[in-house]
């Protein structure tokens, strides 16, 4: 078991409320049948041999935001031994205000998740409501180079941190798409169902998407105003139903378009036994500014540190947009990167001033703070 214990918390800027993790508890998740941390405001690095518990710990963390967590790994896969249960409890303090939060499995009971606020049950959809968690992990190296379905969700996972209400519209919008897909499948006749279908499908689709354009505009902005020692990227939108939205001279035109694209298409999608237009297929486009190279034919280093950017022009919008300071998961992001890269991403973790945990085989790999990060060593415990 380990336990640290914390420092006195500093402010942070009058216009940014105090938001961060001050403890953490887990109990038979994946190596840990028992852990227990305080945790500090500075920056947190957990450092240690592969296959102690590092990223494990991230994991559980992320775990308090929508989804299967940074592996994205069936729920029951997550627990000590395979016992099919497992429970994470963290206290967050908000705005002055603690708040505990907890989140369960029991696979005796069900396949899904419990989560807890307060002692109160709430959907996981809602965990967005009371904090914002921003990832950065290995898994995500080869995201400008595999399928466009890897981009589209990298970014409604972004877009839900902004808005809370996004989580539920897309497992909403996937209900109907999947619904809509076994009535093709079935050569259905029944015009009034695939009506009333797809007009669930128009209206999430459409608030989908006006969400996930808000969130590009913040982002874009945000990377354009960046001061910062890595690559400036260019985000777009990229697919059929993006190219309809922006010739729409309004949202009701919008929606009559979409509308009749699935019904012209229905005939087609029976033969492709899918749903071929909509928000589902789109894609994220994403060019390297300063060589106007898309992302995709860059190199690896330069990948890496065009997600980098990304990843922290997320974290400032959320701050700005929010006035709350995000929580930032790190995972053996600085053990591959130069000793230049490393300084600057130091410089940009102490100057967004919000608490941030990170992964690393070693203490040197983050010896470039200016002031002393907490460092963890789970080998020692």
């Amino acid at each position: 078991m380990a336990e640290i214990k914390p420092d006195k918390y500093k402010n942070f800027s009058s216009d940014t409320y105090v938001n961060y993790i001050s403890s953490l508890k887990l109990s038979n998740f994946r190596n840990y049948k028992s852990f227990k941390a305080n945790f500090i405001q500075q920056p947190i690095a957990f450092i240690g041999k592969n296959g102690v518990g590092k990223t494990n710990i991230l994991e559980s963390i992320s775990l308090m935001q929508p989804g299967r967590g940074i592996r994205s790994v069936k729920l029951e896969d997550m627990s000590y031994k395979h016992r099919g249960n497992f429970a994470i409890y963290l206290n967050l303090i908000k705005n002055m205000d603690s708040i505990a939060i907890g989140s369960s499995l029991d696979i005796t009971l069900s396949k899904v998740r419990k989560v807890k606020v307060d002692g109160k049950f709430i959907s996981p959809l809602s965990l967005t409501e009371y904090l914002g968690i921003i990832s950065l992990t290995p898994l995500m190296d080869k995201i400008f180079i595999e399928g466009s379905a890897i981009r589209r969700k990298f970014f409604d996972k972004i877009t839900w941190i902004f808005v809370s209400a996004h989580a539920n519209n897309v497992r909403s919008y996937e209900k109907a798409v999947k619904e809509r897909n076994n009535l093709l499948k079935e050569n259905s006749s029944d015009t009034v169902w695939f009506d009333n279908i797809e007009k669930q499908i128009v209206n999430f689709g459409t608030q989908i998407l006006i969400n996930r354009f808000k969130v590009l505009k913040l982002l874009n902005k945000q990377i354009k105003d960046n001061i910062i020692n890595f690559p400036k990227a260019i985000m777009s939108l990229d697919g059929k139903i993006e190219n309809i939205f922006n010739e729409s001279s309004t949202i009701y035109y919008f929606k009559e378009e979409y509308i009749k694209a699935l019904k012209e298409n229905r005939k087609i999608d029976f033969y492709r036994g899918s749903t071929t237009i909509g928000v589902h297929k789109t894609d994220l486009e994403v060019i390297y500014k300063e060589k106007d190279m898309i992302a995709s034919l860059c190199s690896t280093g330069e990948q890496k540190s065009l997600l980098i950017s990304i990843i922290f022009s997320v974290a400032k919008s959320y701050k700005n947009h929010t006035q709350l300071s995000p929580i930032l998961l790190l995972d053996e992001v600085f053990s591959h990167l130069d000793n230049d890269k490393k300084e600057s991403l130091s410089r940009e973790i102490e100057n967004l001033n919000s608490q941030t945990f990170m992964t690393g085989i070693d203490k040197s790999d983050f010896m470039t703070f200016s002031k002393d990060s907490c460092i963890i060593n789970l080998d020692s415990k």
